[in-house]
Formats: structure tokens, sequence, C-alpha cells
């Protein structure tokens, strides 16, 4: 399904490095002109088996890969897929599924009592290693296997002990929640190293899910969604010191800077070692990542030698790389409606080499 994928990873390597390239990273798919043979997936009318039966998933997903084509940077993968959040699973959090999301019910009822332990019996743990495995068999290199999205620190907290709980607790016991981030970082690392070492064999590294990376190295997407109701000083003191640490055991670290209320934090993560990159995403009824309003944010990850990652529609692409140029630029582009549109897109940002390039 992806037939230039050798060139896809060295990009991939390129962006990472931020070394000078002839194009801004893409990712951009399209309805293939001719779709490749395959066989008809039914739809889940049940919310939890559209997650869960795992066979099915995946005869979905090939029945999509057979009829899109995935140009540039962009590639096809399946993962265990258990919502925006899958370490809580694992560690006593319940899911409740949605048409479109999962939501988590909290497993402890106070900080107190809380405890981060990864027990090897736990259904969702066993779901995840067993769907991981089964995806790995039946790609057969064919498409990519993806770590899921696990989520980290005080986001897996929240989905812990409570939203609520977890604001009091960060004032009225932190001792508490420096304790709980003591004990994820840990399991987190076991839980990444493990299904690591399922998919890493076959792809020389590792994809991760929906932010279309894959790195020679473990390769992760960190993030804190809960930092949007913090100060900058808690931000400091209760993020910055245990995500350097979980980045200091990857080799590739994207940052999901997610919504207005997380801005606020730009500066530290600017400054955080470990960290290589930053995708701004502006939040709901907010004008999409291409606005001029966001070019503040993509200058000053720039200046600080990371890359930056973006969407946007096929018209915003051209300003946008007028004004950020291409090296550690990556375009998650959103409406492309024809391979011909995919492939003029990619033309009309490569740089065609100057004279002095040329050898004669």
């Amino acid at each position: 399904y992806k037939g230039d994928w050798e060139e896809t990873k060295a990009r991939q390597i390129a962006w990472w490095r931020r070394e000078e390239v002839d194009r801004p990273m893409l990712v951009l798919s399209a309805p293939r002109r001719h779709p490749l043979p395959y066989t008809p997936a039914p739809e889940p009318t049940d919310d939890r088996q559209r997650r869960l039966d795992f066979d099915a998933v995946l005869a979905r997903a090939e029945a999509t890969f057979a009829q899109r084509v995935y140009l540039a940077e962009s590639f096809p993968y399946v993962t265990a897929d258990l919502g925006p959040g899958s370490a809580g699973t694992f560690l006593g959090a319940e899911p409740f599924f949605h048409p479109d999301t999962v939501w988590y019910r909290p497993r402890f009822a106070d900080l107190q009592e809380a405890a981060i332990r990864l027990e090897e019996d736990n259904p969702w743990w066993q779901w995840t290693l067993q769907a991981t495995r089964k995806a790995m068999a039946r790609a057969e290199g064919r498409y990519l296997v993806a770590i899921p999205d696990l989520i980290e620190n005080l986001d897996t907290l929240a989905a812990l002990v409570g939203t609520r709980a977890l604001l009091f607790g960060l004032k009225d016991c932190p001792q508490e929640v420096h304790r709980l981030q003591r004990e994820l970082l840990p399991v987190w690392d076991e839980i990444f190293e493990r299904l690591y070492r399922i998919v890493s064999p076959r792809w020389d590294g590792n994809a991760f899910m929906a932010f279309t990376i894959w790195g020679p190295g473990k390769t992760a997407k960190l993030q804190c969604d809960f930092s949007a109701m913090l100060s900058p000083e808690m931000f400091a003191e209760f993020v910055i010191p245990y995500m350097a640490e979980q980045a200091s055991h990857l080799d590739y670290v994207l940052y999901h800077l997610d919504g207005p209320g997380a801005i606020a934090h730009l500066d530290l993560l600017c400054a955080m070692e470990g960290l290589d990159a930053i995708q701004w995403v502006p939040g709901a009824g907010k004008p999409d990542g291409s606005d001029p309003c966001w070019d503040f944010i993509y200058r000053k990850v720039l200046d600080a030698g990371k890359g930056i990652m973006a969407g946007m529609t096929v018209a915003e692409v051209p300003r946008f790389v007028r004004r950020f140029g291409r090296r550690g630029v990556y375009i998650v582009v959103s409406d492309v409606q024809t391979e011909e549109e995919g492939h003029e897109l990619i033309r009309s940002v490569t740089a065609r080499p100057q004279a002095s390039d040329i050898k004669r």
C-alpha cells in the first residue's frame, strides 16, 4: 500500500534532524484512481465492538488502504486503539465507548488511595498486546502497525482519579501528585517498551498513531492537555520534570500542544531537552493551524531549534511554506480530493534546483 516507504523513512529522519530538504514534510491522502482488490467490510453497529472486534478492524482498514493512495509522507497503519488514553485503562480506568471517541471512568476515589501498578492480567492490557501481535502477523509488511495513543503524566492521572480530584490535589496534597507521577514514569516506560518490542523488528523503529510519525528508534507523542488549567509555575513543577525524564528514554519526541490555554507553556516546552518537535492544534472554534494569528507559535518553536507540525487545507499550504520554509516543517493536509491534486501540491512546494546545484 506504500511503494515509496524507503523515501518516506528518509524524509521522516530528515525532519526529526531538521536537515535541509527540497520540500516540507507532507501528509496527504486521496481516493486511489485505480483501487486495489479488496473485500468489502461491513460497518459495525455497536460502538464497543467497533474497536474490540479486531479482526473486523483489520478488515475495514485493509479495505480503506486498497481504495486510497498515500502520497508524500502519509502512510497506512493500524493500531490497537482503545481511544486517547490506553495507558489509563491498563492501570484500572474503565473505558466506555462512543461512536467517535472513548471516555474513561476513574478507578480511585481520591489521590491518597491511588497507586500506579501495571497488572499483567488487566484485560485491556492483554487485549492490546494480543491485538498488536495479530496486526503484525496479518500486515506482513503491507502496512504499519503503530503504537497506540497511550497518554501520560497528568492526563493519565486525571483518567485514574478524575479531573476535579486532581485539580484540588495539586493545591491540597501536591506531594501525592508528585508520588503518583514518580510511580507512573517506570510503568509508562514498561508499557511502551513491551509494545515497541512487538512492532520495532519489522519497521526499524516505530510509528505512533494519529500523528503520522515514524522514527528509527523509540518514537512517541507526549502531551499534557490538562495543562490548559495550570499556570506556567505549576506546569514547571508538575509536568516538565517528569516529561523530560520520559523523553530521555525515547529517541524521537513530538509534543501535542492543544488549544489556546496551553500556549502559556510554550516557552518552557521550547527550552525542554529531549523534545524534538511541537504540533500545534488550535482547538474547536478557532482558526485552523495555518492562520497567520498562530505564526508566532511556529516561529518561536523553529527558532528554538525544534520542528513544527501543522494542519491545513490545500489552499493554505503555499503561504505557510513561503512563511516558514521547508526545514523542520511538517504539514498535514486535510482536503486533497484526487491523486492529481496531491501530486500537483507536492510539485508546487518542491524547490527547483538552482543552476549552481546542477552538475555539468
